[in-house]
């Protein structure tokens, strides 16, 4: 979350500076006793000590100085008394640091200048420079009531509750960011404003092409383009909240918008954003209150942002009493001034709410119910209002997961599946809960419970995942051949009574609904794909294109796009192959997982669309029939892109071959996990109801011969027994990634060796680049052996062509032993396609 947010900051930043007015020559002006004053030397920085010419100085402070250049002494003369100072250059190498006082004028080209920390203790100012904008600051700190803006023109009548942010160095103030601190350390109150002019004007009317609208209107869209940074943080904020808790404190971050409106301030049409950020991790949580008030002012071409910052629960009628002063206190150039309040604090319960936070404890707050209707599963249950929907996939009609947050720890689920055996379909489930290895036994609790005269089954159990415990309940009922588990997930402690009393709620509140007419009751007309040879089948709409995506000639790798939705809908059919012999319980815990990146140490080709940090698995089920495994998951993931998305899987395993079916869309395509386009979900249906294996001819007879090779792979072989004899075997073959050439190795033939080749399978033809002869590749090693052992006594050199090795027998000389060692000869392409090179390999 902190590299992402640091991202958004420097893209805000970047994209701020191309509308921000570009200064040329920048003047210097000082602010001193409520007056600005045009300065005609620049601040002189020396060694980053920064010094200000002491004839101007002494005007505007009403000083007299008698400067003595022979004796190089400058007396100060401020009507109560005079003082002398010397600013002969010390010599540093005979006084030490710690006697050395810089708070001494000093001599600059000939001139007598004043050093800012000089200025600071003789005159007891506080003084600030804005480099950017040339602007310094004489200001009495400890009793400063008014503040004018150099370069912005505000004024700015302090209360006496609060003050500015006068710390850090000298030259960290900056004009277009004043910042106030409540006196009490409550809250913080920042003015901000970004000054446009022409050039801005300009600038946008490139970014949007438009040469036509006024430029009132152009000042708009550039007012609006800068919500959009706030529409980004509440994204970046989103994905932190459901894809958070990846490193070891299981950090995670949110935000909830409890307002978003419009309402004049200073007589311009604002928008007022009332919110809360939270940051949470297993051994604390900060939640912090913000109001940002956007305020554009096309007459001065300034868009001024006021931001007001605090510890959860400031917002008391004292600290809005204050921030209503500190809106009074603000006079900005042509402009009315603020008298009325924000309208939001006339709203108890927002404020309340804000108050009590983003998960307020429930026995603090008068619980409100909401309505969640899911018509695609055809429930509906009722929630406590301030529950937050959390991770929610419903893409398709067989698996569905929505889920709400109650807390940083805690969270409720309500999965569905579709089911084919109701007596046996929970009670298997509760079995594969009480066989995880990750399950206390001693902790599990289950039975029967009459709710609302609806019979549920419950399991209650803790879990250890790494160092972290879980305490779960489940309530398992079936309705429709739909099998519903409503769930309570609670991390490191256990739930409060309240919290479980509402889950308990909302279990009760459950109320299944008859399923909806379909409204696209039109049949979608579809294309069946069938690969007769491996025996799976799928089907699409014919209105669709079915691409060959495949990267390795021994698997196939198959595209599903639709016209419409190209972008954020991806389907993928895939082939791949088991690395290891594992047991039916292991296959489906491997494949159950959410470890991506684990399966492609275990299967070979193995392909999904996300990783493992940013990925949540929200519903698994799975079946075996006949020997063969069946897993079915529901994902949401982070692409590379960090684009939040929908994801659905099918994992069929049979014999050690692999095929699946990954399918996601992005989140903007969906509503309430739901997609909104009804005929989209009609056809991802079609698909995912459609993949299946089938016993063709051609896949049984293949498996009758012990068969497991890609058909493309046998076709070739096929080619090669036809050209080079009927005993020919093709032993290895791949596909390079340089330029998608493929790699063959022939054997138990005259002609054997390795090929390159150009491939066509769909137009059954092949293309050969280059070859290298076994026979060729094993005696131009034998050479090579030879130079490497011009030193020793070489007895025999033994080439085996058929399994590409060669042993060398030597010694070091006639009398002593004799040592033996084999090489296997690898034959590499190399960058040119028609250059093979060899590699030796000792097989000892």
């Amino acid at each position: 979350m902190k590299k992402t947010l640091l991202l958004f900051i420097a893209l805000t930043a970047m994209i701020m500076l191309s509308f921000s007015v570009v200064r040329a020559d920048i003047s210097l002006n000082l602010y001193y006793n409520g007056e600005i004053h045009s300065l005609k030397n620049t601040v002189v920085n020396q060694n980053g000590r920064y010094f200000l010419d002491a004839d101007e100085i002494a005007q505007i402070l009403g000083l007299k100085l008698k400067a003595d250049f022979s004796n190089q002494t400058l007396s100060i003369d401020d009507g109560k008394a005079i003082s002398t100072y010397s600013a002969r250059p010390l010599d540093r190498s005979i006084v030490t640091l710690a006697s050395y006082n810089p708070n001494m004028p000093e001599i600059i080209n000939e001139k007598f200048y004043f050093p800012f920390e000089f200025i600071e203790e003789k005159f007891n100012l506080t003084v600030k420079y804005d480099k950017e904008y040339g602007s310094v600051y004489f200001l009495k700190g400890n009793d400063l009531k008014n503040f004018k803006n150099i370069t912005h023109g505000y004024l700015l009548k302090i209360p006496s509750h609060s003050s500015i942010d006068l710390s850090g160095p000298f030259d960290n103030f900056n004009d277009n960011s004043v910042v106030l601190i409540d006196k009490k350390g409550e809250f913080s109150y920042s003015i901000n404003c970004d000054k446009l002019d022409s050039t801005s004007i300009a600038g946008m009317r490139l970014i949007l092409n438009d040469y036509t609208s006024s430029d009132e209107q152009i000042f708009n869209a550039i007012s609006n383009y800068t919500k959009s940074y706030f529409r980004a943080m509440q994204a970046l904020y989103k994905n932190e909240f459901l894809f958070g808790k990846t490193d070891a404190a299981l950090s995670e971050s949110n935000m909830k918008v409890f307002a978003d409106y419009s309402e004049n301030i200073y007589g311009q049409l604002s928008n007022v954003v009332l919110y809360n950020t939270i940051k949470s991790n297993k051994y604390s949580t900060s939640e912090e209150t913000h109001i940002m008030i956007t305020i554009p002012i096309y007459s001065n071409m300034s868009i001024y942002t006021i931001n007001i910052n605090g510890k959860r629960g400031f917002l008391t009628q004292d600290n809005i009493s204050k921030i209503h002063e500190l809106l009074n206190a603000l006079k900005i150039p042509n402009l009315p001034n603020s008298k009325s309040s924000l309208k939001v604090f006339n709203h108890i319960k927002t404020i309340k709410d804000v108050n009590l936070g983003i998960y307020p404890v429930l026995s603090d707050s008068n619980i409100e119910y909401t309505e969640y209707r899911n018509l695609q599963q055809n429930y509906k249950i009722q929630y406590p209002s301030t529950f937050m929907p959390y991770l929610q996939n419903s893409i398709v009609d067989s698996l569905g997961s929505i889920s709400f947050k109650v807390d940083y720890n805690t969270h409720i689920a309500i999965s569905t599946e579709a089911i084919q055996d109701p007596d046996t379909c929970i009670q298997e489930r509760l079995n594969l809960i009480k066989s995880s290895p990750s399950v206390k036994t001693d902790t599990v609790e289950e039975g029967n419970s009459l709710l609302s005269d609806r019979n549920f089954h419950y399991i209650k159990y803790e879990m250890k995942e790494g160092p972290d415990l879980y305490y779960i309940q489940d309530y398992y009922t079936i309705y429709c051949s739909k099998l519903y588990r409503i769930e309570l997930n609670s991390r490191l402690s256990k739930p409060s009574d309240a919290v479980v009393d509402e889950f308990i709620k909302i279990v009760k509140s459950i109320e299944f609904l008859e399923p909806a007419e379909n409204l696209f009751s039109a049949e979608v007309s579809l294309k069946k794909y069938l690969n007769e040879y491996e025996g799976y089948s799928f089907s699409y709409p014919d209105t669709w294109e079915l691409k060959n995506k495949s990267t390795d000639i021994n698997f196939d790798r198959f595209s599903i796009v639709s016209p419409e939705y190209s972008g954020p809908l991806d389907i993928c059919i895939n082939e791949s192959e088991s690395l290891i012999d594992a047991s039916t319980e292991e296959l489906l815990r491997l494949f159950g997982g959410n470890d991506a990146e684990l399966l492609t140490n275990y299967a070979t080709n193995y392909y999904a669309p996300y990783g493992t940090k940013n990925t949540k698995i929200l519903n698994t089920t799975s079946k075996v029939e006949n020997g063969i495994i069946y897993i079915y998951k529901l994902i949401n993931f982070l692409d590379e892109g960090q684009r939040h998305k929908l994801g659905y899987s099918v994992d069929i395993i049979r014999k050690g071959k692999i095929y699946s079916l990954f399918l996601s869309v992005s989140d903007y395509l969906c509503s309430n996990g739901s997609l909104i386009d009804k005929e989209l979900g009609q056809a991802i249906n079609a698909i995912v109801e459609s993949f299946t294996l089938e016993e063709t001819e051609e896949s049984l007879k293949r498996e009758s011969m012990g068969e497991t090779r890609n058909r493309k792979v046998v076709f070739l072989e096929n080619c090669f027994k036809l050209i080079l004899g009927r005993s020919t075997i093709l032993t290895h073959a791949r596909t390079l990634d340089s330029n998608d050439d493929i790699l063959v190795q022939i054997s138990n033939c005259k002609e054997a060796g390795t090929y390159r080749l150009k491939f066509d399978y769909e137009g059954k033809n092949f293309e050969i680049i280059s070859a290298v002869m076994q026979k060729d590749a094993v005696n131009s090693s034998e050479l090579k052996l030879r130079e490497m052992y011009g030193k020793k006594l070489v007895h025999s050199i033994i080439p085996d062509y058929e399994n590409m090795t060669i042993t060398i027998r030597y010694s070091d000389g006639i009398d002593l032993p004799v040592s033996e060692k084999s090489y296997f000869i690898d034959v590499i392409p190399s960058e040119d396609a028609l250059i093979f090179a060899w590699q030796e390999t000792i097989l000892l």
